[in-house]
């Protein structure tokens, strides 16, 4: 009844109940710091860097031009929203308050479904640093299925807990995996002063520049900078609102220096060739150069990133099920708080899906007689991944189409409240959002697995199934929307 009332009382303010519902019943317990790590924790896969350093010093071309195009103004996007509406579900409650209610349950659908894959796909790199210990481990897609499910269900036990274990749990863990990259820095100086050839010569002015040979890596660095809006899905639950800003600026900073870092550490070591190593080449270096110990030391503290990676998105993602549970688009038991103050029901429903996505993944290639499973396993991920990270990045442009709304028609509060200076904020509404569409098409022309899918082959394939997704998407949130309406004139008879 309390949560009627609110709901009543809300709608004739024009709000949604759980701009108001998440204050009163959530403790506000995340400060700067906080925010900061979790930002910092969304943000840096720190194998990222390893599949760019082929193309020599261009990585780094790249690395800052993702970050000037597209990381940078996501991140003003983000800080600019987070200071107007700083409530629980960023993208979901910025364009409700933008669009209106369809596109905010569309934006936050498309947003939801590529996040609750990532949990497989973080486990899955996980798994792949572990293999780099041993090369015997795991070997087999239904061995990595089921660790991978039974780290989900760990996970989900931690995503369970008081936010206030959870925080100190996701602090140190991110420390701890920042700590690794200044190790790479170190390893990277102290290799080059103890008297040792640079692996990859800077001194050709044409490695560092773009041409077609290399523009496929504008693509996947564009698409590794996704995720800037996943830290607000928390902001009804900040300690201060001017939290918003700040942790987006300076999480941004500490992310860009931190791949920069990164791929100088392997182009540095290893050189080009590293590429052919897959993610375990950052610990390669820091083998090369301080020897084994150290070098298990921050496999450890890597491999440790990727299961509280995954809770930390289980939290977060649930937040999003639960504002629109609140709100009526969702069933009702999908808001429902532990007395740890987590949305369990939420929660446990993404573990179940995330675990028959790794079910589909991992062991569905050894009912399928279409060739061998691990061939078969990488396909089906490949494509899997690609599709939701297209539909991700489709997401990111409400970022700017709702700066652009608010702007025109809430001109006087947005200049009051501005981050950036006002040219600056429209060139970042400008430029991002071209620049995300091109890096969809650079990833539509370019297949990351040509022995399997050709190029040609791939443009259709994940075209096909991101047109295929959006449409669905599209669909369920007509359907929620019409239920919502029908609860309404319930409500209100």
């Amino acid at each position: 009844m309390a949560l009627e009332a609110l709901q009543r009382l809300d709608q004739q303010k024009g709000d949604l109940p759980s701009q108001s519902y998440v204050p009163r019943t959530m403790p506000q317990a995340l400060g700067m710091f906080d925010m900061m790590m979790i930002f910092m924790m969304i943000m840096l896969f720190i194998n990222n860097p390893v599949s760019t350093i082929g193309s020599g010093p261009a990585a780094f071309t790249y690395w800052l031009l993702g970050a000037v195009v597209f990381f940078i103004p996501c991140a003003i996007g983000v800080a600019q929203l987070g200071v107007l509406y700083p409530h629980e579900g960023s993208t979901y409650i910025w364009t409700h308050r933008a669009l209106g209610n369809f596109w905010g349950f569309f934006a936050s659908l498309i947003f939801w479904m590529p996040g609750l894959l990532a949990m497989v796909a973080s486990l899955s790199i996980g798994i792949a640093f572990i293999q780099g210990l041993n090369s015997s481990w795991l070997t087999q897609p239904w061995q990595q299925g089921l660790l991978c499910i039974a780290l989900l269900i760990a996970s989900t036990l931690l995503a369970l807990q008081p936010m206030s274990t959870l925080r100190l749990v996701i602090n140190v863990i991110t420390l701890m995996t920042y700590a690794v990259v200044v190790l790479l820095g170190g390893a990277a100086l102290i290799w080059l002063a103890t008297g040792h050839r640079t692996a990859t010569p800077f001194n050709d002015l044409h490695s560092w520049g773009i041409d077609p040979s290399n523009f496929v890596l504008y693509g996947s660095v564009v698409l590794a900078y996704l995720g800037a809006d996943v830290s607000m899905i928390l902001g009804g639950e900040m300690a201060s609102e001017r939290i918003a800003a700040r942790h987006v600026s300076w999480g941004a900073f500490f992310v860009i220096l931190s791949y920069l870092v990164i791929t100088f550490a392997l182009l540095v070591v290893l050189g080009p060739d590293a590429a052919s190593q897959g993610p375990f080449a950052v610990i390669n270096v820091i083998d090369h150069v301080f020897g084994k110990f150290l070098g298990n030391v921050a496999a450890v503290c890597v491999i440790a990133y990727f299961p509280i990676f995954t809770t930390l998105l289980n939290v977060a993602f649930a937040r999003l099920l639960m504002v629109a549970s609140i709100d009526r688009f969702l069933p009702l038991g999908l808001s429902r708080l532990n007395r740890n103050r987590q949305p369990a029901n939420a929660i446990v429903f993404q573990t179940v899906v995330a675990c028959l996505c790794a079910a589909l993944i991992f062991l569905l290639p050894y009912l399928l007689p279409l060739g061998q499973p691990t061939d078969l396993a990488t396909v089906v991920f490949t494509v899997t991944l690609s599709v939701l990270t297209l539909v991700w990045a489709f997401s990111s442009i409400f970022i700017f189409v709702d700066l652009a709304i608010f702007y025109f028609r809430q001109r006087e509060r947005f200049l009051r409240l501005l981050v950036v200076p006002l040219p600056v904020l429209w060139l970042c509404i400008i430029i991002a959002p071209l620049a995300c569409l091109m890096a969809m098409i650079v990833t539509l022309l370019y297949s990351p697995i040509p022995q399997q899918i050709s190029n040609g082959q791939w443009w259709y394939i994940v075209g096909g199934l991101t047109v295929i997704c959006l449409v669905l998407c599209g669909i369920a949130s007509m359907f929620a929307i019409s239920q919502a309406a029908w609860q309404d004139q319930s409500f209100e008879a």
